[in-house]
Order: structure tokens, then sequence, then C-alpha cells
């Protein structure tokens, strides 16, 4: 029977996180989900940017703009435009993801 991760486990090396989950432990040791009971090692990329935790309406700099004029976000670099299904439109709830 599959068992998930859990925040907070040692290994040999110390803790372990992928990219996203990382940010999740990041959000939570800050505060962000509240009292809620999250466990950031099963947020995926796609549960990370769609929390509701990003300024839609901020002012980009004009060279943000310039390089992308339909973003909500800046990407200044790269051949391929990134985008982000759902951006920033989930509240967090407890026991998310």
């Amino acid at each position: 029977m599959a068992m998930p991760e859990i925040d907070g486990w040692e290994y040999s090396d110390g803790r372990s996180y992928v990219c996203s989950a990382y940010v999740a432990a990041v959000y939570k040791a800050a505060g962000l989900f509240y009292d809620f009971e999250i466990n950031g090692t099963e947020f995926t990329p796609k549960d990370v940017y769609t929390l509701n935790f990003f300024n839609t309406t901020w002012a980009r700099p004009d060279v943000c703009v310039a390089a992308d004029p339909d973003s909500l976000f800046c990407q200044l670099n790269g051949v391929y435009r990134m985008t982000l299904p759902e951006y920033s439109t989930i509240e967090p709830y407890n026991l998310m993801d």
C-alpha cells in the first residue's frame, strides 16, 4: 500500500524536497495556509502557482511589458512563452492536495 511522504520526514542526509514541495513548505512556514493541515510534499508545480497568493493586478515594469505585453507576470527571456493556466485562482483550504 502506498503512503504519501509527510512534511518533516528526516533522511540520512536531512530533509528532501522537490521544487513544489519546497515552495509549499516555505508558504506553510510563512503562515500563508493559516492553521490548515497541509502536507506540502503532495503539492505539484501547478498546485503552487494556482494558489491565490499572487497579486495579479500589479503594475509590471516597462521591460516586462515590452518582453511580453499579454502576460500576468514578468518573463524576460526564453524561446518559449510560459503559460500558467488558472494562475492565482484557488483559495487555500484544509487538507488541500
